[in-house]
């Protein structure tokens, strides 16, 4: 039987889903940049509640995914395996560095990428070839 499988799911995908994110939050992984990015991000106070309300839970349930100093090293050397490519603007690249990092931790846990910016992980996907990506728009489909 194989390992089970659990949604990383992307930052870009909080605007839209929020409700039925926080429906599924039982059932995924949920990597620390992607809090990061939230709650940088947030400016009212019942949002910053809530991610505080889900850290505290995922913690408990050991369903947060802290990039350890291998993590780091391998996304970095990823990323540079596509400056070295040339395919991609360095510009563009630089954007991809946290999304990067959130691929590298769902591959890790057996997870798989769940964003709104297919492009952008299918670009990561090119050096991180484990990585297993779902649109939004598929995974949420009611």
């Amino acid at each position: 039987m194989a390992p089970r499988t659990f949604p990383v799911f992307d930052t870009s995908v909080f605007a839209d889903y929020a409700d039925q994110i926080e429906e599924r939050i039982v059932n995924v992984l949920f990597p620390t940049v992607v809090f990061y990015e939230l709650i940088a991000t947030s400016l009212d106070a019942a949002s910053l509640k809530k991610f505080e309300k889900w850290r505290i839970w995922l913690n408990n349930e050991d369903r947060i995914l802290n990039p350890t100093i291998t993590d780091w090293w391998e996304t970095s050397k990823a990323i540079r395996r596509l400056y070295l490519m040339k395919n991609s603007q360095p510009s563009k690249l630089r954007t991809l560095r946290n999304d990067a990092l959130i691929a590298r931790l769902a591959v890790r846990h057996n997870g798989f990428v769940v964003t709104h910016d297919i492009d952008d992980f299918q670009m990561i996907q090119r050096v991180m070839p484990g990585l297993r990506v779902v649109s939004a728009t598929d995974f949420f489909r009611p």
